[in-house]
């Protein structure tokens, strides 16, 4: 399976105002047109300000299907450039439910595996002028989901994002995300996602914890 890259975006944490307020984010990135080395905890020419929410080798790389784009354009009459979602890789399909937490692709010279779903941020609602933003991320599971970097290389906006290997486990990011924000008391269900090896264990971390909290 095949999945062409729309857009290859990267950017350094800058100083954004939001409502009169100093925010340093990396969230806003640029589309850039030459290669960038992918390594075991991101783009060269990427960064991240908020280490504990973001980055690191269980999102070194975060991914935004472009099919999601025309929801958010019909949604609130308005165009969103990529990458509008803070997304390093603004793909042409694969969406949250077409593939599952450990499937391995090929991205240039590179090789990721899925690690987990993306969770809503609340600076999607400031970069966009739209506080309600993340709460309809949260109802519609249109959040992208991230990779770690098993073996690192050169990426070009040009390539074309290949599936070299399928998880047994068979567990979508949507799923994942569903459990998290929706169907957040059942616990067989979590108990059944411990077992996803490949899950990131902050995700695995996060059910352990609600599971002994519900007792």
């Amino acid at each position: 399976m095949e999945y062409p890259i729309v857009s290859l975006n990267v950017g350094k944490p800058q100083t954004q105002v939001f409502d009169g307020v100093s925010l340093v984010t990396g969230f806003k990135k640029t589309p850039i047109h030459e290669r960038d080395y992918l390594t075991m905890t991101g783009f060269e020419q990427d960064g991240q300000a908020d280490l504990k929410n973001h980055g690191g080798p269980e999102k070194a790389l975060l991914m935004y299907p472009q099919k999601h784009y025309a929801f958010w354009k019909e949604t609130y009459k308005r165009t969103f450039d990529y990458p509008s979602f803070g997304e390093n890789i603004t793909i042409d399909g694969l969406t949250e439910k077409d593939l599952y937490i450990g499937d391995i692709f090929q991205l240039g010279q590179a090789e990721i595996q899925c690690s987990q779903p993306r969770q809503p941020c609340f600076k999607i609602a400031k970069t966009h002028g739209i506080p309600e933003m993340p709460k309809l991320v949260t109802e519609t599971g249109f959040s992208g989901y991230y990779f770690r970097v098993i073996k690192e290389g050169y990426v070009s906006p040009d390539d074309i994002l290949t599936k070299l290997e399928e998880d047994e486990d068979k567990v979508t990011p949507f799923e994942i995300f569903d459990c998290l924000f929706h169907d957040r008391k059942n616990t067989e269900r979590m108990e059944r996602y411990l077992s996803v090896q490949m899950l990131a264990p902050n995700v695995k971390n996060s059910f352990r914890k609600r599971i002994e909290k519900i007792g």
